[in-house]
């Protein structure tokens, strides 16, 4: 998904310039000129990096950053100052533990290479989360599921149900509990969930025929469970 970019900066030339050049890179751009205007657009909907001059009439960069951060509620954001850097500034761009700066006039690759760099800081990690149960792995990022080390590829409906009933072992859900688990209709026929048992059993037994599959067990009257180990029922 492309990155939105929001240009602050006064000079008008400057920000056209840059705007069409970041377009040209790929990125979602809105620019402003007044920093107010920005802070109280941005305020509802942020963007995803920030490249704000630090010398602005009636708001300066570095104020500017400050307000929308308090106003998002974020000890700081992905940005980067356009500045011709002395002292004070340098002082002040320490202050609000922004990550860089360029200095004008600047090289476009330059800048693009840092805004990356900044991105990249920024990145969500994503926690995979795997399971291992018995011989069964599942892994709900990828909707991915392997039993005895072989791939078994699994509706969106048909993980949801094995993954639910693996993760709780020896539980027994009804048709009406699976059904809601999977944001069906209470008025569809209760017995559609015996068909995807039916179609799980057959993948499974497919990927590996010599392993008997009997851990989803029926219980009669009552509805599903999944059993670690085959037992009498």
């Amino acid at each position: 998904m492309a990155e939105r970019i929001s240009i602050i900066d006064d000079n008008i030339n400057l920000v056209t310039s840059l705007a069409l050049q970041l377009k040209s890179r790929g990125y979602i751009v809105s620019s402003f000129t007044c920093p107010k205007q920005a802070l109280d657009f941005h305020s509802q909907k942020p963007a995803d990096f920030y490249i704000i001059d630090i010398k602005m009439p009636k708001i300066s960069g570095i104020t500017f950053y400050k307000e929308l951060c308090h106003k998002l509620g974020k000890e700081k954001l992905p940005a980067l100052f356009l500045t011709a850097v002395n002292e004070l500034e340098i002082q002040c761009l320490e202050d609000t533990s922004i990550s860089d700066f360029v200095k004008k006039p600047f090289s476009f690759d330059v800048l693009n290479a840092r805004i990356k760099k900044i991105l990249s800081y920024f990145d969500p990690i994503v926690e995979e989360k795997t399971y291992k149960i018995g011989n069964l792995i599942l892994n709900e990022e990828k909707i991915m599921c392997q039993w005895f080390t072989h791939e078994i590829i699994l509706t969106k409906t048909e993980f949801l149900l094995i993954s639910y009933l693996a993760k709780r072992p020896r539980t027994i859900f009804s048709r009406s509990q699976l059904l809601d688990l999977l944001e069906k209709n209470l008025e569809v026929e209760e017995r559609v969930i015996d068909s995807h048992v039916k179609r799980i059993r057959k993948k499974f037994k497919k990927a590996h025929p010599k392993e008997k599959f009997d851990r989803i067990h029926t219980h009669y009257a009552s509805g599903y469970a999944w059993h670690p180990k085959s037992i009498s029922i």
